[in-house]
């Protein structure tokens, strides 16, 4: 393996330099410094270890100023993926996170429609999870959508469910004695929790 040996922070930049090759076709010592916020010098000792690993992947190139992909590029350090460098897209679309985090370089002109906001109270998700955790049931508030006010109840969650426009608990009802579908974002008011009666594996 190429990367034996190498510290988990070189090892990271060294990932960085091969994906923006790969995407954008050039990277520099500026951007590889400014994102992990290293020296210049660090920078250049870190392509000169990438062009050790990788020959003949990459050429300088000083009218760009950068590092440039070469025709018999092959990334050596990563597997690129094209869903997760569109859901970076659609992450910096949402706000979530920014071009930083995500480690793009050059973001094509993108849009994207916008679903519906649904709002997840972050104390009801940790009280969620810490009920999964625990295998506990938890009472919460939930407005049902067959019922016009919102009511207390116990549920037993043991798995987590995104269906593309909302996130569920996977939960056992003691109302209704079976596994059902709760919408985090129907949920309020976390309270206390007991030890979970039903077994996540009897879920089908």
């Amino acid at each position: 393996m190429p990367l034996v040996g190498l510290r988990w922070g070189t090892e990271k930049r060294l990932e960085f330099i091969d994906l923006r090759l790969f995407w954008d076709g050039v990277v520099n010592r500026q951007e590889l410094a400014g994102t992990f916020g290293i020296s210049l010098q660090q920078a250049s000792a870190d392509f000169t270890r990438y062009l050790e690993i990788a020959p003949g992947n990459a050429v300088y190139y000083r009218a760009a100023n950068g590092y440039v992909r070469t025709e018999s590029f092959q990334p050596r350090l990563t597997t690129p993926e094209s869903a997760r460098h569109l859901a970076h897209l659609r992450l910096m679309a949402e706000g979530i996170v920014d071009a930083g985090f995500t480690g793009l370089g050059q973001v094509p002109p993108f849009d994207v429609v916008p679903g519906p906001a649904r709002q997840i109270d972050p104390l009801v998700l940790r009280g969620i999870l810490d009920a999964i955790r625990g295998q506990q049931e938890i009472e919460i508030t939930y407005q049902s959508m067959s019922r016009p006010e919102p009511d207390r109840r116990w549920i037993a969650p043991h798995a987590l469910a995104f269906d593309g426009f909302r996130w569920h608990a996977r939960a056992s009802s003691s109302r209704d004695g079976r596994f059902k579908d709760f919408v985090i974002a129907r949920m309020s008011d976390p309270g206390t929790m007991r030890p979970a009666a039903a077994d996540p594996a009897a879920d089908e």
